[in-house]
């Protein structure tokens, strides 16, 4: 498969994971690399303009727009920028496999896959968890029933990983997830308004959704050096993140469940509330996580990052 591919990377204040990433991209088939800084202030602006790259885009903002903001940026920069068939995303902490992209030309795919999902690991090889490819349980009844009765999973199972057969999915991260261009043009970009947590899920089910196929690859392999933002305990710090992630899951009921995501969450109201106990500032944790809640339901997006750090500053 002959194609121009352009790889996005968005980044905020992780310059030492940045500078193996950049040259990790460096390295692979990509005709075009744009880096979306999201005003850092480690050093990282001082170091991007150091490259002097025909194939290297930097765009530098002045706010801190979120991964969502980002990729954002990022998928306008590149359709109005370059000629790619194709876009790849991925996080300033993640970078393809050696030869990665190699492989991807080399895959036939059909005109109907207009997505594609790499398999997803940690640096010691570990699947990494919270970049697991799954499927929507509210497709159809039977799979919601089977889900529910734990005789099938949401997310696909390491046998997949391990293997070389491709598989269709519902959603996937934005690690390693490539897109095709003209598919862009249609569906349009990824929410700014999201700013973190789930944006890419939500974005990928809104894809599938509209009966556009996505496919996981796992001889595409990428890593992702990263440390989870949720632990077991569905736990989130700094605090502010609590607010994104539940508004930010509601919505993507929304998305995936359609009219049933009013009982969903609802069912999930009270589990939530009982993280409490792992907080420290109950105060807090209560007041974003009902702010999160009444945002969503009435489908308010317009907080800034700034006003939920000021609520943050208030309730510490």
């Amino acid at each position: 498969m002959m194609c121009n591919i352009t790889a996005i990377i968005v980044t905020f204040n992780r310059l030492d994971k940045l500078k193996l990433t950049i040259e990790k991209s460096l390295s692979e088939e990509f005709n075009c690399i744009i880096i979306i800084n999201n005003n850092s202030n480690d050093g990282s602006q001082e170091y991007l303009n150091t490259f002097d790259n025909n194939n290297l885009i930097v765009k530098h903002l002045n706010n801190n727009i979120g991964g969502a903001g980002g990729f954002n940026i990022g998928f306008e920069v590149a359709l109005k920028n370059t000629q790619s068939d194709w876009i790849v995303c991925f996080d300033d902490d993640a970078y393809p496999q050696s030869g990665a992209i190699k492989k991807f030309k080399q895959l036939e795919l059909d005109n109907e896959t207009c997505a594609v999902a790499a398999a997803v690991f940690l640096p010691d090889n570990s699947i990494s968890v919270m970049n697991r490819v799954r499927n929507n349980p509210f497709k159809s009844l039977k799979t919601l029933l089977r889900v529910l009765t734990k005789k099938e999973s949401l997310y696909i199972s390491n046998e997949f990983y391990k293997g070389s057969d491709n598989t269709i999915i519902d959603a996937s991260t934005f690690v390693g997830f490539f897109i095709r261009t003209e598919l862009i043009q249609k569906i349009g970009l990824p929410r700014k308004e999201l700013f973190i947590c789930a944006d890419d899920l939500i974005y990928t089910l809104n894809l599938t959704s509209l009966g556009y196929k996505l496919l996981f690859v796992p001889s595409v392999k990428f890593f992702h050096d990263c440390h989870t933002l949720i632990n077991n305990m569905d736990v989130y710090h700094p605090m502010w993140k609590v607010y994104y992630t539940y508004r930010n899951r509601i919505e993507m009921y929304r998305v995936s469940s359609r009219w049933l995501y009013l009982p969903v969450t609802f069912l999930q109201i009270v589990p939530w509330i009982m993280k409490i106990k792992y907080y420290e500032n109950k105060r807090l944790f209560l007041k974003l996580l009902t702010l999160a809640i009444k945002d969503a339901l009435v489908h308010d997006f317009s907080k800034t990052h700034p006003e939920i750090l000021s609520i943050v500053d208030k309730y510490e």
